[in-house]
């Protein structure tokens, strides 16, 4: 199997640029150039998905949450040990807070939604033969991807530099 490679250039200064933002700005700028970046890809799923109902076509997504399992256990654990339910809240909490840290700066994930057999439709399975909806649509746009974050970041990094300088004029001009 031949490996896929992409190389990129030019992003350090974007990356430069997207720091000198407060944290939550910087992350969302970068979130709404990577769901435009996404579409492309969520289209083209959309067209080679199997329809027989027509849900696993409509339950793919561009989306920064993705369904996490962080804190089932813990809930679950607290449960059993008779804490009550409030414990068993604190505990499932703790937990999601805790792996809150983990992972990239800003994600975004594309695919079915709550479809639980997504999977056996791309990969097929013993009884079933593969249906890739969703690789043939990343191979067919990735290069697309990347180069609408490329050119799109610059600009949503500058726009949303103005619009804290405007709010910021705003609220030195109010006291």
């Amino acid at each position: 199997m031949a490996k896929n490679t992409v190389k990129v250039e030019g992003l350090k200064e974007l990356d430069r640029a997207l720091a000198e933002l407060p944290k939550a700005v910087a992350r969302n700028t970068l979130r709404r150039v990577l769901k435009k970046a996404g579409e492309p890809i969520a289209d083209k799923a959309r067209q080679l998905a199997p329809v027989k109902s027509g849900k696993l076509r409509d339950s793919i997504i561009v989306s920064a949450k993705l369904g996490t399992k962080a804190g089932q256990a813990e809930y679950a654990a607290a449960m059993e040990a008779g804490l009550g339910q409030t414990a068993a809240l604190g505990a499932m909490r703790d937990a999601r807070r805790a792996a809150k840290g983990s992972g990239s700066f800003a994600e975004m994930h594309i695919g079915p939604g709550r479809q639980p057999h997504a999977h056996l439709q791309e990969f097929g399975s013993v009884n079933n033969q593969p249906h890739p909806f969703m690789r043939p649509a990343w191979d067919a746009h990735k290069d697309e991807a990347l180069g609408i974050v490329r050119r799109d970041l610059g600009e949503e990094i500058m726009k949303s530099a103005k619009r804290l300088a405007k709010r910021a004029a705003k609220l030195a001009a109010k006291g």
